[in-house]
């Protein structure tokens, strides 16, 4: 099977509570070189700051690296005046400051300023497909990528809800916390297999959501973060179906669905799908860098 150009097969299904997890692997060149976010953050060559005045839709990313930075979409950045997590994925060109639009997940806290640290953790696939099917549509200023932040808080506290977790700021982060402490023993058992570039997963037989990369070394540092951020949306009793179907139909559906490219956020062109299938990536020199896709929640098909 192929998407944008890239051939890929599908694996074996691996289990997390309920949710059911299958690598896809492909034969790749390397891609562009640059760092992850958590490998610059990890090497200290990465700043992140509010703006001058802050803004909740928007921080200001400066690379120390003499390559990109890599910033995934989904990906979550804790601290600032706020936490929060990718709108879009973002390749930071070198040496410079560049303005990213994000996705406010706590709430209760404006202020009380922190550093901003990684998270090995991803928002879950449902926040993820809301906040990309409600994008903004693109403007002359790429980092306008604005999603519908009233949205993202009420996705936040559904999720404190259904996990009966509570948080003094109404951070999602809370929430990964007592969720991943939980399923620690089954998210220790995930790991890559040879030549995996990319992940999709379901729930029972509905598919959640797919992460392709352009290199397996890149999916490795954040596929624990994207499972356990699936693994919220799942119940904890394992289900019996079969997705695979579901799984070939997905696929179909990000094939047949329209996209369109423009200029992204720092380096690249970025691709968006509107249709029956939310989808967000990034090429860079003719490489498909990252790309993630959704099924668009029901109550918003209407509206997409």
């Amino acid at each position: 099977m192929k998407m944008f150009e890239v051939e890929v097969e599908l694996g074996d299904e691996l289990m997390v509570g309920g949710l059911s997890v299958f690598a896809l692997t492909g034969e790749r060149e390397t891609g562009p070189a640059y760092l992850t976010g958590p490998e610059a953050f990890e090497a200290g060559l990465i700043q992140v700051s509010e703006l001058d005045p802050p803004e909740v839709l928007s921080l200001a990313i400066f690379n120390l690296a003499l390559v990109p930075i890599l910033l995934v979409e989904g990906e979550m950045l804790v601290g600032g005046d706020q936490n929060r997590t990718m709108n879009v994925t973002v390749l930071c060109p070198p040496q410079v400051r560049t303005v990213v639009p994000v996705s406010c997940v706590e709430a209760g806290r404006w202020g009380k300023r922190r550093i901003v640290s990684a998270s090995s953790k991803h928002a879950p696939g449902s926040l993820r497909a809301a906040k990309t099917a409600n994008l903004e549509p693109r403007s002359d200023d790429a980092s306008s990528r604005r999603s519908d932040q009233g949205l993202i808080w009420d996705e936040v506290e559904r999720q404190s809800t259904a996990h009966d977790v509570f948080s003094a700021t109404s951070a999602l982060d809370d929430v990964q916390e007592e969720i991943e402490d939980r399923l620690a023993p089954e998210l220790e058992k995930i790991g890559t297999v040879p030549g995996q570039i990319g992940v999709i997963c379901t729930i029972g037989d509905q598919v959640v959501g797919l992460d392709l990369f352009d290199k397996p070394s890149t999916l490795e540092r954040y596929l624990r973060g994207i499972i356990a951020g699936h693994a919220l949306d799942a119940p904890v009793q394992r289900s019996n179906a079969d997705p695979i179907r579901a799984i070939e139909h997905f696929l179909a559906q990000i094939d047949g669905t329209d996209h369109d490219r423009g200029r992204g956020v720092g380096w690249g062109e970025e691709i968006l799908l509107r249709g029956e299938v939310a989808g967000i990536g990034l090429i860079y020199e003719s490489s498909l860098v990252h790309f993630a896709a959704f099924p668009i929640p029901d109550e918003l098909v209407e509206a997409v």
